[in-house]
């Protein structure tokens, strides 16, 4: 379904907890994930749900996009992970809205890093968002994927003038 250019008034992007909205992130998992990428479900419902953050997109009260994030490493890094966005949606600025949500919320909760593994094909997307590719392109679900890392301290720009 094609969407115009009212989206941004019909879109909201909300934070939440998989519990309150299990079945919509289910829903657009399963589409996106088991179906269209063929990735097994186990792999995809690694019981990380419940200790995480998810953003789920909507766009007339319809959800249309998930994300979800947590706590990482040695807890400074938040990791996005299960981006996804309903096929008939791509390309309309929901991923970018979801994207800035989560990236949003980690700075905030005062994460120093934030990281992810994007899809091999996804990476410039990523990239847009000061996202920086980290080592070889790796396998994972059996899809070619690339660590990638942005820093979210808020670092003063230097005036060369100054």
């Amino acid at each position: 379904m094609p969407i115009d250019s009212s989206l941004d008034s019909e879109l909201k992007v909300t934070r939440t907890i998989y519990a309150d909205h299990a079945n919509d992130i289910f829903l657009i998992r399963q589409q996106v994930f088991h179906i269209e990428q063929n990735i097994d479900p186990e792999l995809d419902m690694d019981g990380e749900d419940e200790t995480a953050n998810h953003f789920v997109a909507y766009w007339q009260q319809q959800p249309v996009g998930i994300a979800r994030i947590r706590a990482y490493g040695d807890g400074t890094q938040a990791k996005i992970e299960r981006v996804a966005v309903l096929e008939g949606f791509r390309q309309q600025g929901i991923g970018k809205a979801i994207t800035t949500a989560a990236l949003q919320y980690a700075q905030q909760q005062g994460f120093a890093t934030a990281i992810l593994y994007a899809q091999s094909q996804s990476a410039s997307f990523y990239e847009q968002f000061g996202f920086e590719r980290r080592g070889d392109p790796f396998l994972q679900a059996d899809m070619l994927h690339i660590a990638m890392v942005k820093n979210l301290a808020e670092t003063p720009r230097q005036d060369s003038t100054s």
